[in-house]
């Protein structure tokens, strides 16, 4: 059986963190969830039996950041998954974990390799807590801690741009002026900020509004959708899907869960077939 349910960050860390996942799967033979590049940072427990990632060729740590990456993997994994995940808002696990996010690309790091004492107590609290949603308090508690009496101009800039972005903006010299920075020192600091260089993370955040657009309305020709957001051709779009997900637009369709867009985040991230959902907010 599986069972999936995500809560909402309560008002004073949206700025910061997206969704907070739990995603378990009781049982199971040898099977694959496929994960997509999001664009954000996740910080993952795992509570059940060890996973293997494709991408990094190795089982996963109990409990690890996950970074950037430009390429899906499939997640492997058999027994009980019970996973934990605090999806970060693009450019917050910068300034909440106090790591430059470049020094992270495609590499899934163990906590406990993270100097964070505090961090590493949490992982004991929640491997030892059942209840999901005593879990977002002592997540968010840790979170609070964390970022007391932050304030930052640059992670504002950095937040404002990735906004941008996700509106349609694609001029890296309009986003470096926007941000009040030279060009190649915006780069240098986005990529620390997000873990991907400007062009990378706009061909993701391009994808991934497509990939939205074609979700909430299977029948919109690719055509129009690659015009849509920017793509010279629908080649160009479909490349894009390919190198990201690994499917066709029309084989991610077949295979897709119905829309929700309550859920559209984690269905199109973790790509498998039908799930039991439970959603809840604080």
């Amino acid at each position: 059986m599986e069972k999936f349910q995500l809560v909402q960050p309560s008002k004073l860390l949206r700025p910061y963190v997206k969704q907070y996942w739990f995603l378990a799967i009781d049982n199971a033979e040898r099977s694959s969830q496929r994960y997509v590049p999001s664009g954000c940072a996740v910080l993952a427990f795992h509570r059940g039996d060890k996973i293997y990632s494709t991408l990094h060729q190795e089982m996963q740590p109990r409990s690890s950041l996950c970074g950037q990456s430009v390429s899906y993997t499939d997640v492997v994994y058999s027994g009980n998954l019970n996973l934990v995940m605090v999806v970060f808002q693009p450019v917050a696990a910068r300034v909440v974990l106090g790591i430059p996010m470049n020094n992270l690309r495609d590499k899934n790091v163990d906590v406990e390799l993270l100097g964070d004492a505090s961090l590493i107590e949490l992982e004991k609290w929640i491997m030892e807590t059942e209840d999901n949603n005593q879990c977002v308090y002592l997540i968010e508690q840790y979170l609070l801690k964390k970022l007391y009496g932050f304030t930052s101009e640059r992670f504002a800039r950095m937040n404002a741009v990735v906004q941008s972005i996700n509106n349609g903006q694609q001029d890296i010299t309009e986003l470096s002026q926007s941000a009040c920075l030279g060009y190649k020192q915006f780069k240098r600091v986005f990529a620390e900020y997000t873990g991907l260089n400007p062009k990378e993370f706009l061909q993701i955040a391009r994808f991934r509004n497509a990939l939205h657009c074609l979700h909430a309305g299977s029948q919109i020709r690719l055509n129009q959708l690659a015009y849509d957001w920017g793509y010279c051709d629908k080649s160009h779009l479909i490349k894009d899907f390919k190198t990201f997900m690994g499917y066709t637009p029309k084989e991610y369709l077949s295979i897709c869960d119905s829309y929700s867009e309550y859920l559209s985040l984690f269905n199109s991230v973790f790509i498998n077939g039908e799930r039991e959902t439970k959603s809840n907010g604080l």
